[in-house]
This record gives structure tokens, C-alpha cells and sequence, in this order.
């Protein structure tokens, strides 16, 4: 039927129902009111029914009979709230419903609340009665299925709320509180039943919201107390007497409210270890958060060091090793009652500590309850104190400064000896001046990056905090890693030509190539060190472990080198790249540099100084000589190759004489 057609219907069906009611109007008003609603919906009951808006799209008016009749205004007529509605056709558009017209207590406290202004000062998308409470499927409040249940409060509010766009349009601080509060303890026990677990709008109100910053807000500052103690009162009475709760109500806006320790939305169990009032947590990031801030110990008179004394202490070291039973602050000062140390009533007061103490320790008296936890040390205590730590720091230094120097005489004389042994013995020369001095450069600019590098990262590391203290500024850690960073390229730069425009440089990276050999040499040796086999294999001038660190260094090297240049130039890099390359670059960094340490200490030097046939440590490196002997035993291929297969000229570069003797045994293998 078109739209003219059903309005010629409907006009007859106008007609016909006024008869009735002149005929029957004693009848009961529901009946009426049924009439009346049928009529509206020859029209407003098909899904199609819409016209267009002053934009040119189409609104829907179509009324879902169904809802409507299961609402909460069911035996409500039409025209009730659409109350310039009774004409039919409509000669104007009806005007925006009223719900004042009913809900008069509750449009006045809509008015007063932040969406009422808002609605008021014509916000578009400022939130109206139909926005919370839907239109024609309106539910009472307690009904489940109702937008405005407890239950439904969280998706309904989410709506604007749960849009962290309309948050920042508005200027909304809070970023998601929505999503944050379904984390939450309240969410969880709403969702299990629990209909007095708190909603949106038993904290912030149903209709006149205010923001946080109004005096007369459920949760401006002074308030937030009062409004969690309708639900906690046990815990808003001992708080409220408290010397937080005092302070609050007497204007101190540091002193902390329920929100300041529970959190706001996201309020989570005090056994979660993610509440920030949990055992683990309470100590270091929530009562630290104020009783380490100065500003705030200076303002009321708190020693700074509270909260350091306790970290250093037993209790604070077993807690940020996270212990659940170990003594934190809410278990000496308590939670909600806390009180001034010469409050008769606080927990720590002098008369009353031994019963704290003995909660943890039964037993304890007044003199095991004396014991300083972190109090703040007299001038003759902090002497001592002093006096104490400059002897033992003067002990550490002289003792263990003598065992090292004592260790370090006989090692050293190891290595002399070796030297000298080295000296005397038939010898091949390994590495050329060149190569060693390659080497040298390369070990003094990667220890160099590796200080300079992870002394920014880990800048509270005790060798760090040393290098500070002789001066080691910002700057300069700073102009000697760029430094370091310059020579090691340089070096790689100059590596790289050495290697294919140098006749000794192209013989290296021959013998430097992997092979499918080094594959079986790494097996075979496995096997013997496992006691598999009763050989070891015969290995050429680079065995598979001398190979394996040589790439990684090469590849470690190229990764660092780009990554550094990125971090180093970031305006230029974030113009060329995007500003993405620099966090990625960072990461890539920092991994790198800590897999390249670790590979130095734990396979370099085992190789070049622990290893049982090197110990106290390899002179290749230093003098580029290697004895006969240690090659027959560990390069015996390399050796062989030396003697009967390499040309005259390579033969030289290694200065084999007739010194060197034939190896007795060689098994090519």
C-alpha cells in the first residue's frame, strides 16, 4: 500500500473510531487507549514507514508493536507522551517528546546534571532520557532486561563512554571507563548475581551527574569517601577518623581518598596481584607513591627516608621479592584506621607495638618491638652508622683488592711463562700485525659500546652509579659511545676491502668460509666430549666454532651499525622511514647488543682464555704466533695443507720454516 493509500485508510479508520468513542465511551480507558494506539500504528507499525530529514536521510518511525506492548508504558496511549499527536494525518511534525510531563523530579535533576546542561546548551550528542532509557521498549529500572539495569548500566553508559574519541572530544579524562570498570571486582560480582555489587550510577548517580571538579559530585575529591562508605561503611568509619580521612576534611588535597589507593574504575581484589593495595604491590608503588614524593614529605613534615629504609630493610627486600607474608606497611600502620605514630589508638605507637609486631613474630616484647624498622636515625646513630660503612666499604677494598692483586701476580705469571715457552718453540704465525691490530681495535670499541650502552639502560646498576661519581656525565657517555660507534664502522669499512683487496685478506676469507665439513667436525666433536668417540677431528686454520663466532660478529656488526646510525640521526631517519623505525631500531639495538655481550663472555672467552688447552689464555690475539705443537693438535688439516699443498707463497705468509715437522699421523677422514 503507498503512503497515500494509507493515509486515506487511516483517516477512515479516524472516522470510525470516533464513533466509537462517542458511542462507547464508558468503556474502560485501556480498551481507549488500545483504540487509539492501533490507529498510530496502521501507520508507525510497518518496518518501512520513514521520512526524510532536513539532510536528505531517511528516518525511521516505525514502532516495534511487540516492544512496546512489553514496556514498562504499556497501557500508556500514544498520545500521553506525543501529546500534539491527535490529529490524524499529522498536519506538522510532532514535536520531541517530554518525559518532564510524568518524571518531573527526575527531568529537574537531568537539568542540573552535566548531560542536562550539556542537552540544553545544544551538545548534539549530549545524552537524553530515550538515550539511556531506549523509547518504546522502556523497562523499570530493577528489570534485567532493562538498558538501565545494574546489570546492562556498564553497555549502556559505554555507548558514549566506551569511545575513547568522545572521551577526548569532550575532554573526558578518563580514557576507557568503561572497559576498565569491567575488570573490575564490582563487574565481577555483578556478573556472578550479586545485585549490591556497585554500577555507573551508584557512584556517579542516575540523573544529575556531576563532573569530579563540582563540590556537590558523588566524587569530587572530598566526597569519594562518603560515596564508597553507602557500600563500605565499615571501612568509611575507620577511614574517616583516620589521619587521611582527617586531613581530607580539612582541606588537605594530597591526603589520600578510596580512589587514590583502590583505584577508580578498575578496582580489582586486595588478593589480586594486580590490585594495587595487594600485598606485593601496597608498599612499593601505593603508599611510595606519596611517602617518597619531597614535595609532599616537605609540605607535612614526613622524613624522606621512610620509604627507603623500608626497602632496605628485611621486610622490604622480602616484598620486592615478592613475598605475600612478609610485613608491609598496611600490616604494621593498618589499612583504613591509620593513625599519627603518638596516637594512643595507632598501631605503631610506642604503648602498642609489641602487639603489632606480635602478630607476625608471637612472643614479642617491648624490647624486641624497640628494634628501628625505618625510623629516622639520631645524629649520634647516623655517626655510627657512617663510621660502620666507611670501615667495612675501606675493608671490602683492602681484603678483596689483595686477593685480586694476589690472583691477578699469578696469572700473569702464567701468561709470561707461556709467552716465553712460545718464545722458544718451533712456531707458525696465525694472525699478521695487521690482523692483530684489527683485532685490538675491535676489542677496544666493542667493550667501549658495551659500557657506554648499557650504562644508559641500566643507569641505577651499582657500576654505573660509580662511573657518575668520577664524572661520567651524560655528555660525555654519550660523545664516548658515538665515538666508539664511528671506529668500530670504520673498522668493519676498512675489514671489508682488506678482505677481497688484500692478497693475505682473500686467503682468510677462503679459509674462513663455511663448509659442509665444519658440519660433520661440530658433530664429531660433540660425540668425542661426550665420550662418544676417543678422537677429536682434525680441524683446518678455523675450526666450527671459530666460523660461527666470525658471522655472527659480521652480521651483530651490520645490525648495530644500522640501528646505531638510526638512533643517532632520528630526525633524519623518522623523515626518510617514518616515525616507526625508531622504537623498532631500539628494540633491535638493544637485543643485539646483550646477544653480542653474552656470546663475548660466554664463548669468546671461554675459548680464548678458559678453555683447558689455553688457560690462563690465548696469545694469538697479542703476539699472531701458534706454536707447532698446538697446531698439529687442534689445526692438524690446516697444518697438513701448510706442508704439502699450499703454494710457496702462502707458505710464506705464515712463515713455515723447516722448523715445523711433518705431523706423525693425519687421518683426512
Amino acid at each position: 500500500m503507498g503512503k497515500t493509500g494509507r493515509v486515506l485508510s487511516v483517516s477512515v479508520a479516524a472516522f470510525v473510531a470516533s464513533v466509537v468513542l462517542l458511542l462507547f465511551g464508558p468503556l474502560q480507558q485501556p480498551l481507549v487507549h488500545a483504540q487509539e494506539n492501533q490507529e498510530c500504528l496502521a501507520c508507525h507499525g510497518a518496518p518501512d514507514f520513514s521520512v526524510k530529514g532536513k539532510n536528505g536521510k531517511e528516518i525511521s518511525l516505525y514502532v516495534n508493536a511487540k516492544q512496546l506492548a512489553n514496556s514498562i508504558h504499556a497501557g500508556f496511549s500514544c498520545t500521553d507522551c506525543h501529546s500534539d499527536a491527535t490529529q490524524i494525518p499529522h498536519l506538522k511534525p510532532p514535536k520531541r517528546v517530554s518525559c518532564a510531563q510524568c518524571h518531573e523530579d527526575q527531568y529537574a535533576a537531568y537539568a542540573k546534571g552535566i548531560h542536562g546542561r550539556a542537552h540544553l546548551s545544544g551538545m548534539k550528542d549530549a545524552p537524553t532520557c530515550t538515550s539511556c532509557h531506549g523509547t518504546h521498549n522502556i523497562e523499570a529500572p530493577d528489570n534485567p532486561a532493562s538498558t538501565v539495569s545494574k546489570i546492562n548500566q556498564p553497555k549502556t553508559c559505554a555507548k558514549c563512554h566506551g569511545n575513547p574519541k568522545f572521551n577526548r572530544k569532550h575532554n573526558i579524562p578518563v580514557f576507557n571507563p568503561t572497559q576498565a570498570y569491567l575488570h573490575s571486582i564490582h563487574s565481577q560480582e555483578l556478573l556472578k548475581g550479586n545485585d549490591k555489587a556497585a554500577t555507573c550510577s551508584d557512584c556517579h548517580e542516575a540523573h544529575d551527574l556531576l563532573p569530579a571538579s563540582n563540590p556537590d559530585s558523588k566524587i569530587y575529591r572530598k566526597n569519594v569517601p562518603e560515596t564508597c562508605g553507602r557500600c563500605h561503611y565499615k571501612q568509611f568509619k575507620q577511614y574517616i577518623d583516620s589521619i587521611h580521612g582527617q586531613a581530607l576534611l580539612e582541606g588537605a588535597n594530597n591526603a589520600p581518598n578510596c580512589t587514590d589507593c583502590h583505584g577508580e574504575h578498575a578496582i580489582k581484589k586486595v588478593t589480586s596481584k594486580t590490585s594495587p593495595v595487594s600485598p606485593e604491590n601496597v608498599s612499593m608503588q601505593t603508599c611510595a607513591r606519596c611517602h617518597a614524593n619531597e614535595t609532599i614529605n616537605e609540605k607535612y613534615g614526613i622524613p624522606n627516608d621512610k620509604v627507603l629504609s623500608y626497602e632496605n630493610s628485611y621486610h622490604g627486600l622480602a616484598v620486592q621479592g615478592k613475598s605475600t607474608i612478609a610485613a608491609n606497611c598496611t600490616s604494621c600502620h593498618g589499612v583504613h584506621n591509620i593513625y599519627p605514630a603518638w596516637d594512643p589508638r595507632s598501631t605503631v605507637n610506642v604503648a602498642n607495638l609489641d602487639r603489632t609486631c606480635g602478630k607476625c613474630h608471637p612472643g614479642a616484647s617491648k624490647r624486641f618491638a624497640s628494634i628501628p624498622v625505618h625510623q629516622t636515625r639520631s645524629l649520634i646513630e647516623a655517626k655510627a652508622e657512617s663510621i660502620i660503612t666507611k670501615i667495612y666499604i675501606l675493608l671490602i677494598i683492602s681484603v678483596i683488592g689483595s686477593m685480586f692483586l694476589h690472583n691477578f701476580l699469578i696469572w700473569l705469571q702464567a701468561v709470561i711463562r707461556k709467552y716465553r715457552k712460545l718464545s722458544g718453540e718451533p712456531s707458525l704465525t696465525r694472525f699478521n700485525k695487521n690482523m692483530i691490530i684489527q683485532h685490538f681495535i675491535l676489542f677496544l670499541s666493542f667493550t667501549t659500546l658495551a659500557i657506554t650502552g648499557f650504562a644508559l639502560k641500566f643507569p641505577d646498576a651499582f657500576w654505573v652509579k660509580m662511573l657518575h661519581s668520577i664524572g661520567m656525565t651524560e655528555i660525555i657517555r654519550k660523545t664516548i659511545h658515538h665515538t666508539a660507534g664511528t671506529i668500530l664502522i670504520a673498522a668493519s669499512i676498512y675489514h671489508f676491502f682488506w678482505l677481497f683487496l688484500t692478497r693475505r685478506g682473500r686467503v682468510e676469507l677462503r679459509y674462513m668460509l663455511p663448509v659442509a665439513k665444519d658440519v660433520s667436525d661440530a658433530v664429531h666433536s660433540v660425540e668425542f666430549y661426550l665420550g662418544l668417540r676417543d678422537t677429536k677431528p682434525q680441524y683446518d686454520k678455523y675450526d666450527y666454532t671459530e666460523k660461527a663466532e666470525y658471522w655472527a660478529l659480521i652480521w651483530g656488526t651490520v645490525i648495530m651499525s644500522i640501528t646505531g646510525l638510526i638512533m643517532w640521526f632520528p630526525v633524519i631517519s623518522a623523515n626518510l622511514f617514518g616515525g616507526w623505525v625508531l622504537p623498532i631500531a631500539t628494540l633491535f639495538h638493544y637485543f643485539e647488543a646483550i646477544l653480542a655481550t653474552l656470546a663475548i663472555l660466554v664463548w669468546h672467552f671461554f675459548f680464548a682464555i678458559f678453555h683447558p688447552s689455553e688457560y690462563p689464555m690465548s696469545l694469538v690475539g697479542i703476539t699472531g704466533k701458534v706454536s707447532c705443537e698446538s697446531c698439529k693438535k687442534h689445526h692438524g688439516r690446516w697444518y697438513h695443507k701448510l706442508m704439502h699443498r699450499e703454494p710457496e707463497k702462502v707458505r710464506r705468509m705464515f712463515d713455515v720454516t723447516g722448523q715445523c715437522e711433518e705431523l706423525e699421523e693425519y687421518d683426512e677422514e
